[in-house]
């Protein structure tokens, strides 16, 4: 998709872009199937939407629906404040608040989160939210990493049993990792507003509370295939995950990656989508 938000963010030579715009494009193709299934006039909702980006690509190639986004702008991820006053400044509406504090009654088609998931303080708490906001056939669709598979992706390291143990083993590069790259200096460090979620958890947790929540799930294991075609089509995260990505690629070309869907709870990164029934 040729944006023009990304036309215009090009041209005014800010720097660290390449990075969002990526992550947005990558977003892009999989909100926008989401998308394809509502009706026209849907109302839709972003939960962490970071730089805007993305939500302003779907608004170019989706006019017909409502959009609105939820961004804190109050801890580390504040490095993309200046892309998010450029997309409200283009008239999208992203109040700049935690989930927990949206004031608005309001109830949507859709609401998805990129990359945002395993962020959330408390994701149990978290799915309540969502139900609640949710319309009756509405969907909830989640892109984010699985920690059930050992590796953290934010910091480019394996993970050691557990989050405690990892930061124990690795603490003078995660401390230094986040000083050199600005996250060190806030409330709340890349590191601490990490959950570790995992994917076999929030699945069970569904299934236990399906009455209350009124959610029923679909684990789109495809997300793998198109992880490999990031690997091979975009340098830049090529550049950001060369270990997992060189071995994605390894798994490609031995042909293991049939094998390796028969175990979903597994696979490093998960695509979830949530609908809520009647």
């Amino acid at each position: 998709m040729n944006s023009r938000i990304v036309t215009k963010i090009n041209t005014l030579n800010l720097s660290n872009t390449e990075v969002w715009i990526t992550e947005a494009k990558f977003g892009f193709r999989h909100v926008k199937e989401k998308i394809k299934e509502l009706p026209n006039s849907s109302s839709i909702l972003e939960i962490g939407c970071g730089s805007g980006i993305l939500l302003s690509m779907l608004t170019e190639e989706f006019p017909q629906n409502s959009y609105e986004g939820i961004e804190p702008l109050n801890d580390d991820f504040s490095l993309f404040k200046e892309l998010n006053s450029l997309v409200k400044g283009s008239g999208i509406k992203i109040e700049n608040c935690g989930y927990e504090d949206y004031d608005s009654h309001q109830t949507y088609d859709l609401i998805y989160c990129v990359n945002v998931f395993e962020h959330v303080k408390d994701w149990k708490h978290f799915l309540h939210w969502v139900s609640k906001r949710l319309n009756d056939d509405g969907l909830f669709f989640v892109l984010c990493p699985n920690y059930s598979f050992p590796y953290e992706s934010h910091f480019f390291i394996p993970v050691l049993f557990n989050k405690r143990t990892t930061y124990r083993f690795f603490k003078n590069y995660i401390d230094t990792y986040e000083m050199d790259n600005d996250y060190g200096t806030s409330l709340v460090g890349l590191w601490d507003s990490l959950n570790f979620v995992k994917k076999r958890n929030v699945i069970k947790f569904i299934r236990n509370n399906k009455r209350m929540l009124r959610l029923d799930f679909n684990d789109e294991v495809d997300i793998v295939d198109d992880l490999v075609s990031r690997v091979v089509d975009d340098a830049e995260f090529r550049k950001r995950q060369a270990l997992i990505g060189n071995i994605a690629l390894f798994m490609k070309k031995i042909g293991a990656f049939n094998f390796v869907k028969l175990f979903p709870n597994f696979l490093p990164y998960m695509k979830l989508s949530f609908r809520k029934h009647r």
